[in-house]
């Protein structure tokens, strides 16, 4: 099977990168897409949250609460850090109770 050997350049840019790589000829037409390398300490972080006790939101939770949100600051105004965070109080009791 034919390979590439990066430049140690290339290779520090594709091993620092936090999205796809996109990769190109000297003529600037696309080749593909390399996925992020991701380190050791990378995947060690993401079992540690993984193994965590949470709490969990799901997709459909998150949008339930930006609703709410919206919802909110359409009735009373603009929401400064204060009210956010009694609001996000109220929010969770109610999902504690409908749960």
């Amino acid at each position: 099977m034919p390979q590439i050997i990066l430049t140690p350049e290339q290779l520090s840019l594709y091993q620092q990168a936090e999205e796809p790589v996109q990769v190109y000829d000297p003529q600037g037409n696309k080749l593909g897409t390399l996925p992020p390398a991701h380190s050791v300490e990378f995947i060690a972080a993401l079992k540690r949250r993984a193994a965590s006790q949470g709490p969990w939101y799901t997709g459909d939770d998150i949008q339930a609460m930006f609703r709410f949100l919206e919802d909110a600051e359409a009735r009373d105004g603009k929401i400064d850090e204060q009210r956010l965070s009694e609001l996000l109080d109220v929010y969770e009791s109610q999902r504690g109770r409908s749960s």
